[in-house]
């Protein structure tokens, strides 16, 4: 192993010209230097200067290390700077799991955001369920999950995560233009009842939210059709194949053979949430994310 104190020494060595000048430049004695250049010698497995006069001078190999030193000297540096970087919030890498509602809506302009200020700063996004989502936070598979609040999501109390909480969301009725109450602005959720609904994958949050809502106005909604993607679930609504729950902020663009109306009767709200493992907040590049989450969603 060659220790880079030395490399440092044959690098001033080849600048200065002269073992004293060397020495003087890494303030020890010339003794000490001369002895630090013989160990290098050694480690680097062959002569590495020569004696001309009361001169050292480099050799082949001397020169050809020189060179190498530089690189390794200049990537320590840079080492440095990027570690001093990450310290500082600027530099490394999240990855962040979220839901499609939540990706759409409040994810990805967060990332874009943070990409502008912290272009040094990388978060990869991850779908995730309700059931995938912690167990990934804790083995760390990823660091940070965005979410509305439903059944399975961590608590206030839960000693193993914080949780930031990120903002409500309105749920809209979203009917087929053909819909005998798409006149309306506002319709009873409990005059659905008998509709064929269109949801989320089977027990995510969007779905969880769904049922708790038909649930507070009396009924279970008949599920027919299932979809991950929004505008998915948007295109089977055109078709006229159901209605459905939908976030506000996940209703662009808006098919044209597709109506929306305000549910009454019960107010159908979703509250966003970050969550991260316990103590994990006060990681500089997590900090910054989490505050740019926070201004997102308008809650900083």
């Amino acid at each position: 192993m060659i220790d880079l104190t030395r490399l440092r020494l044959l690098v001033a060595l080849h600048e200065q010209g002269t073992v004293h000048a060397a020495a003087a430049m890494l303030h020890m004695s010339p003794s000490a230097a001369s002895q630090q250049l013989a160990t290098l010698a050694r480690e680097a497995g062959g002569a590495l200067t020569q004696s001309e006069g009361r001169r050292l001078r480099l050799t082949d190999a001397g020169r050809v290390l020189v060179g190498h030193s530089y690189a390794v000297l200049a990537q320590l540096e840079k080492a440095k700077g990027d570690v001093s970087a990450a310290l500082g919030g600027e530099l490394g890498q999240l990855t962040a799991g979220s839901f499609p509602s939540t990706i759409v809506s409040l994810l990805i302009p967060a990332v874009r955001t943070l990409r502008q200020r912290q272009p040094g700063l990388r978060v990869d996004i991850r779908e995730v369920t309700v059931a995938s989502c912690l167990e990934a936070l804790s083995t760390g598979d990823i660091d940070v999950v965005v979410a509305v609040e439903a059944g399975g999501g961590p608590s206030d109390a839960d000693p193993r995560y914080t949780r930031i909480a990120l903002g409500t969301d309105d749920l809209v009725l979203v009917l087929p233009g053909t819909h005998p109450l798409a006149g309306g602005t506002e319709i009873e959720l409990s005059a659905l009842e008998r509709d064929d609904w269109v949801s989320t994958i089977e027990g995510d949050a969007c779905d969880q939210l769904l049922h708790h809502a038909c649930a507070a106005a009396g009924f279970t909604p008949l599920v027919r059709h299932r979809a991950s993607d929004w505008l998915a679930i948007l295109a089977l609504i055109e078709a006229g194949m159901g209605v459905a729950l939908v976030p506000r902020s996940a209703l662009l663009p808006i098919p044209g053979g597709v109506v929306t109306a305000v549910p009454t009767g019960h107010g159908v709200r979703s509250h966003g949430y970050a969550a991260v493992r316990k103590g994990a907040e006060a990681r500089p590049g997590l900090a910054a994310f989490l505050a740019v989450l926070r201004e997102t969603a308008g809650t900083e």
